[in-house]
Order: C-alpha cells, then sequence, then structure tokens
C-alpha cells in the first residue's frame, strides 16, 4: 500500500490529470471510460434512480434505494485495480431544520484488500463546485454510467473522480455524496453548513449499513475535499461529535474550504466564479423561507433573471455566461451582494449560521490554503486552521506551493493539495502519529493578491488567535 505513495503518489495524480486532459484535447473523444454508452446528461433528462416520490423518510444514514452502475476505467484499459460497477446510493439525512431528506451519491468498493490495521476504512469524499443543476450531480457524470469523461462533456469538476482511484487501489472504499438538492427534488443548498456536514456523515451511515448487510466489519471513517467539497469535509468534521458520535473518525482533509463565506463572497465577486454567489443565495433562499420576499424588493430584473437561471446550471456554464460579473449589477440599490446582506438583519443572520470554525474537529485535520487563490479567500481558510488549533483541535495546515497561475490555482490546488491531502488520509487510517501539528505560519508579508481581509474578527499571529 506505502509503495504507491512513497516518492511516487505526487507524479501519479498530477500525471494523470494532465494525461486525461492531453489525450481528450488531441483526440475529441473519451478518455477515461473504456465504452462510453451515453450522452452527457442534461437538465431536464429523466433517471427512475432520483424519484423519491412514494419513498417513506428514513433515520438518518438509512439507505432509501441501491442500483449498480457501470464504473468507467479511468485509464481506458489500464484498470489499475478499480471494480467494473460501483453502487449508486439514495439515503436519509436531516437538513439544517431537522427534516428528513434523500439524498445520493455512489459507494466505490475496492476490489484491492486493505493492508492496513483494522476492517477497511471508508473515506467519504465531496466534490468541488460542480453546480446546481441535478444534471450536475456526481453520480450522473463520470465515472458513472459510461459518461463521457470531463474534458469532453465540459466539466472539468468531475476529474477528481481520479480521488477514486487513488484512495480504492489503496483499499480504501470511497462514498462520494451529491449533497442535497443534487439530483434529488428541491434546490441544492450550496454551501449549506449542516446540510452539507449531515449528507457526508450520513453517506457514511448508509456505506456502514450496505457493509454490514453484507456480513463485513466496518472500520473508520474520513472525511475529504476541495472548495466546497473542502467546506463539506471540515464541517463534518466539526459536526461529527454531536450529529454522528456513532462514528469512529480517524481524520479529515479540506483545501480551499469556504468557511466565511463573507470572505469568500467579497473575494470571488467580479471573478470568473462569481456565480458560485449566486448558488449561495439560492440555497439560503431555499432553507429560509422568510428571505425570499425581503431580498425580492433588492434585487434587479437582471438579479432575478440571473438566480433563476444559475439554479439549473453546471460550473462550466456559469463561468462562461457570467463570469467577470460583479454583484452589484444584480441588486437595485446597486450595492454588492455582501453589502446588501449587511443591511438586511435576517439575511445577516442565515449567512452567519453558515460559518465553520466556532468549534473544533472531531479528529485529526489538514487544511490546505492559497495565497494565489482567486476563488476561495486565502486568509479565511488559514483563520480556520487557527480557531480550530485555539480550540484544541489537531491540525497540520500547509499553504498551497504553487506560484501564480492565473485565475487556474484555485483548480490547480485540487491536486497539489491533494498530494499532500492523500497521504494524510491514509496515515490517518494506518494510526499513525500526526507530525506538525498547529505549526502554523505567518501570513506572507504584505498584501495577498486575490485575497481580501477577512471578516476582520481575528489577526493572524502565527499558530495563535486573537479576536472574537
Amino acid at each position: 500500500m506505502k509503495k504507491m505513495w512513497r516518492g511516487a503518489g505526487a507524479a501519479a495524480l498530477a500525471t494523470a490529470l494532465v494525461a486525461v486532459q492531453n489525450v481528450a484535447s488531441a483526440q475529441g473523444s473519451s478518455v477515461g471510460s473504456s465504452t462510453v454508452t451515453s450522452p452527457v446528461v442534461q437538465q431536464g433528462d429523466h433517471d427512475p434512480f432520483y424519484d423519491t416520490a412514494g419513498l417513506a423518510a428514513g433515520e438518518p444514514g438509512e439507505v432509501l434505494k441501491t442500483a449498480q452502475a457501470a464504473y468507467s476505467n479511468i485509464f481506458g484499459p489500464y484498470h489499475y485495480n478499480l471494480p467494473r460497477t460501483a453502487t449508486k446510493i439514495m439515503y436519509s439525512t436531516l437538513n439544517s431544520v431537522g427534516e428528513s431528506t434523500p439524498v445520493t451519491g455512489y459507494v466505490v468498493e475496492p476490489v484491492t484488500p486493505w493492508s492496513g490495521p483494522g476492517p477497511r476504512p471508508t473515506l467519504v469524499i465531496g466534490r468541488g463546485t460542480v453546480g446546481q443543476g441535478d444534471q450536475c450531480a456526481p453520480s450522473k457524470n463520470w465515472p458513472l454510467d459510461g459518461q463521457p469523461d470531463p474534458v469532453a462533456a465540459g466539466r472539468l469538476v468531475n476529474l477528481e473522480g481520479l480521488y477514486d482511484w487513488i484512495f480504492a487501489s489503496n483499499g480504501v472504499r470511497v462514498v462520494v455524496t451529491d449533497y442535497v438538492g443534487m439530483g434529488t427534488p428541491g434546490v441544492h443548498t450550496y454551501m449549506n453548513k449542516d446540510d452539507q456536514a449531515h449528507a457526508m456523515l450520513d453517506a457514511a451511515r448508509a456505506a456502514r449499513e450496505i457493509v454490514q448487510g453484507n456480513g463485513q466489519e466496518f472500520g473508520q471513517v474520513g472525511f475529504y475535499g476541495h472548495s466546497q467539497g473542502g467546506g463539506a469535509s471540515a464541517a463534518a468534521l466539526e459536526t461529527a461529535a454531536t450529529y454522528a458520535p456513532d462514528l469512529s473518525v480517524a481524520g479529515g482533509y479540506a483545501s480551499a474550504p469556504p468557511a466565511d463565506l463573507d470572505a469568500v463572497q467579497r473575494n470571488i465577486d467580479g471573478s470568473d466564479l462569481v456565480g458560485a454567489i449566486g448558488f449561495t443565495i439560492n440555497g439560503l433562499l431555499e432553507r429560509f423561507p422568510h428571505l425570499p420576499p425581503m431580498l425580492d424588493e433588492h434585487l434587479s430584473t437582471q438579479g432575478h433573471q440571473t438566480l433563476n437561471r444559475l439554479a439549473d446550471m453546471c460550473t462550466r456554464e456559469i463561468t462562461e455566461e457570467f463570469g467577470y460579473q460583479t454583484t452589484d449589477q444584480w441588486t437595485t440599490t446597486g450595492q454588492r451582494l455582501d453589502e446588501l446582506l449587511a443591511d438586511l438583519p435576517e439575511a445577516r443572520e442565515a449567512m452567519d449560521a453558515q460559518f465553520i470554525g466556532h468549534g473544533k474537529p472531531v479528529a485529526p485535520a489538514m487544511i490546505v490554503s492559497g495565497q494565489h487563490d482567486l476563488n476561495v479567500e486565502y486568509l479565511q481558510g488559514k483563520q480556520l486552521a487557527q480557531r480550530w488549533c485555539a480550540a484544541g483541535g489537531a491540525v497540520v495546515y500547509r499553504d498551497d506551493f504553487m506560484p501564480k497561475i492565473g485565475e487556474y490555482n484555485h483548480f490547480a490546488q485540487a491536486v497539489t493539495g491533494g498530494v499532500f491531502g492523500m497521504q494524510f488520509m491514509l496515515d490517518r487510517f494506518r494510526n499513525k502519529p500526526v507530525v506538525g501539528a498547529c505549526a502554523i505560519p505567518d501570513a506572507p508579508p504584505g498584501s495577498v493578491e486575490g485575497s481580501v481581509a477577512g471578516s476582520g474578527e481575528m489577526a493572524i499571529t502565527g499558530s495563535q488567535v486573537t479576536g472574537s
């Protein structure tokens, strides 16, 4: 197991990503699928697996239905010890207002034995921002169901399906959640802290039900994600002790976690990914029913149209249609959305409820934040590590090592952070001691390009946190 990562794991993932992109671009065909059997899933396409009519509400983590799905071999004929099928799951979770809600995802059961201590561990992965439309759900896209690869499909975030390969080939069971409202009825509640945390934790419980139903022992659990997935992983770590104390959590990895949505929103406004602010607003409007009439009077016609369009779009589409807009174009007052929300106490309260960092992680965590990230603000990620350390958590923090590469640093960190995050999680499952916890470096001197000041409540002083 260890041989895969000693000196070679980082190159393996980076090479895989580059190879998939280059070959797909050159051939104009699917790479990473042994057979492409389906066109790219589009808005409005119907798959009966995702129907929820007639389903009784379940207990948190209860499996409501399963289905076998073809699992692409990622490197075509070179199988790399991957299974030929994955199991789609629909399971129950509690949303942030306590309602039982169906969520979908998929489970990859490795064909490689687990050689570490105890039963085979399970890693729950939260994908980065794939979109808000049902067609964007990870379980509806590559590497499942003979879907075209992410480059051919134009859904590059699904390259994170390569995480499956790394962990499954090391004998780790992988569960990928679609989050609340993506694929299933309702609006996807993008960046809702509790919805995302519960979806991650209950995905682990759903995997446990399947494993134990097959007469096997269920082992330790971990959480992993970049960007939106980094926020979901961090929220799961902070929530697990109270929401899912029945799980044995070994650790978690959070790359570019949007822990402070205020700082992230200010940073992303006017960027290629500004549409993600609309995803967040749509999620708040779905979960806080008193907000729509309040915001309606402040949104311009363009603002209303933009939010409606965004609710059905995937990430590439929002960058093409709305990239580099500023949200003052969406309001009647000419205020940016962060300024508008600050003036509305109820909206301010709803945003504050999504803050990650008031508690501490239930298990050791690694956080990576990038000073050249033009999307997820750098300092608030580092501040999350400081808050957790101040609360007694064991947190290994790293600045992303990539130099400035324009608007691509955020996307690249899915790989460059994973170089460290993957080994960190494998070490957690092997019960190795944590090295370097809470040795957090000072922020680089001077202004940080692409970042704004965080909430203003904290001063960065090495591994110490000051302020509330």
